[in-house]
């Protein structure tokens, strides 16, 4: 088998990607390992645009095989994987995040990132490695992309030290455990959890883990020298400079009182930037030049512009749609004991956004059992979270937890 390895350190983990001749059909693999956690990345390409949908189809997976950590699983008479495990789901949703704001969003060629978790041992999370080898992989494939990316677990402990991708052991006693992930100097993605840190023990911990993402980015752009392939030249779901420059004539004195517009309650009024809308429709299709396939692609326009104007305003004036101010939070409303028969519940509002929370308390058998690839064991919290299409005013079908759900 063919084999090029780069090596580098993260905190005090070597790191290698190793480039060889597994998964040659994709447009591009690596084989990212860290201690012996070990994982195979793939990124492919489709070989057609489907400037049919109005999104750009990219599709995340993380892949659990039991056999990394050396279990055998799955019911009795199906020995072997089934659906994704919310840990996959989860991890899947990680990487996701942290890669997709670096695509062009005009973009409809398909493109699929498929991290298979092949070897895992009992230190070191392929959540990470699996970030850097998605990055690694499409940057040296022929898929365009605005990487690389790396990302970094940061651990901060009960005697007030800062650990760098810490061990599973180690997660266990500390007060943050936070990912960060990003490009040179910009962070895209957090997430994690805290016991009452402080805002100047997160904001030491993202510095930390810029500088060491830094390092991973100046190792990735040695490997990419070395590796890349000529970039495809994909056609973008665009609309003519002058068929913008129409949309934003039409938006330009009226997208902001539209926006910026809100009620005595301080909730956003959408009624007035839908009509807009629909008299920016009205008023293309009043023109001959604008066909159908030109209509499907306003929305993006209508967005970007919104989206700017948010962003322009935040900065420039600290104004902020809803007419708070930059330091100011909604606030919160409760209300405790909405059903009489659960064994707890409240409603908690915050502007337009309203959860309503129950509590059911089980007995010793109702706990959940866990055979998992990192974790094995019983859950005695369990915790559902759904989100039905009428939460955003929308129509759908009813099917079981998504990815979103579950993330």
């Amino acid at each position: 088998m063919e084999k090029r390895n780069y090596t580098t350190t993260s905190g005090d983990k070597p790191i290698n990607i190793e480039i060889n001749n597994l998964a040659q059909q994709a447009s591009g693999s690596v084989l990212a390992k860290m201690g012996e956690t070990t994982v195979l990345v793939t990124a492919t390409a489709g070989q057609n645009d489907r400037f049919e949908i109005d999104y750009f189809p990219l599709s995340v997976d993380y892949e659990e095989k039991f056999y990394a950590a050396g279990k055998i699983y799955g019911s009795r008479f199906v020995r072997r994987e089934g659906r994704a495990s919310e840990n996959a789901i989860l991890v899947g949703r990680l990487i996701d995040r942290t890669l997709r704001p670096l695509f062009n969003s005009h973009l409809r060629r398909e493109v699929q990132i498929i991290v298979t978790c092949l070897s895992l041992d009992e230190n070191n999370d392929p959540d990470i490695l699996g970030i850097l080898g998605a990055s690694a992989a499409l940057s040296i494939s022929n898929i365009p992309w605005g990487g690389p990316v790396a990302a970094i677990r940061i651990g901060y402990t009960l005697t007030g030290e800062f650990i760098v991708n810490p061990t599973f052991s180690q997660r266990e006693n500390l007060i943050l455990d936070m990912v960060v992930s990003g490009n040179r100097n910009k962070v895209n993605m957090l997430e994690g959890g805290a016991k009452e840190c402080s805002e100047e023990i997160i904001g030491k911990a993202m510095e930390m883990a810029q500088r060491e993402i830094n390092k991973l980015i100046d190792f990735q752009e040695n490997l990419i020298k070395k590796e890349v392939k000529p970039k495809l030249t994909l056609s973008l779901a665009e609309l003519p400079i002058e068929k913008v420059a129409v949309i934003k004539n039409f938006l330009n004195s009226k997208l902001e009182p539209a926006v910026f517009n809100y009620d005595g309650n301080r909730r956003l009024n959408n009624e007035q930037l839908k009509t807009l809308e629909d008299g920016l429709y009205t008023h293309l299709r009043e023109e001959e030049k604008w066909n159908s396939d030109d209509l499907k692609l306003v929305d993006i326009y209508i967005e970007e512009e919104i989206n700017n104007l948010v962003h322009k305003k935040a900065i420039e004036e600290e104004k902020r749609p809803d007419g708070r101010k930059l330091t100011e939070i909604r606030p919160i409303e409760v209300s405790l004991d909405i059903l009489p028969r659960a064994h707890g519940s409240a409603l908690f509002m915050r502007g337009e956004t309203h959860v309503l929370s129950v509590i059911t308390l089980g007995a010793p058998g109702d706990e959940l059992t866990i055979q998992g690839m990192e974790i094995t064991g019983t859950k005695k919290f369990i915790h559902h979270y759904n989100f039905p299409p009428y939460c955003s005013g929308e129509t759908g079908p009813m099917r079981g937890p998504g990815r979103r759900e579950i993330g």
